[in-house]
């Protein structure tokens, strides 16, 4: 069960948002943090440190900032995507073809 809003750390809202942008189901090990770290502009190191409480992180911090960012631009470039696909199939699928 996940944590209520509410009860959610900085770092867990990090880890829950890099997830949500970063891990590829099919992926073993995952490398979502990787991904996530270099597109935050910061060390592998960094980040687990501040995943772990070891480093100071917290609603005020600047990656957070960044991450909004970085989630807001995937935002728009996911329904850019299933748009321009839903306008595709439109002009491209025969009548019968069309899900009802």
């Amino acid at each position: 069960m996940s944590k209520q809003l509410e009860d959610k750390s900085a770092a867990d809202v990090l880890e829950a948002v890099g997830r949500a942008l970063f891990e590829f189901e099919y992926e073993e090990p995952s490398q979502w943090p990787s991904r996530l770290a270099r597109a935050l502009g910061v060390t592998p190191v960094s980040l687990r440190n501040w995943r772990r409480g070891r480093a100071p992180f917290d609603a005020g911090h600047g990656a957070l900032d960044d991450l909004l960012r970085i989630a807001e631009r995937r935002a728009e470039e996911v329904t850019r995507a299933r748009d321009e696909l839903k306008s595709w199939l439109r002009r491209n699928r025969r009548e019968e073809e069309k899900p009802e």
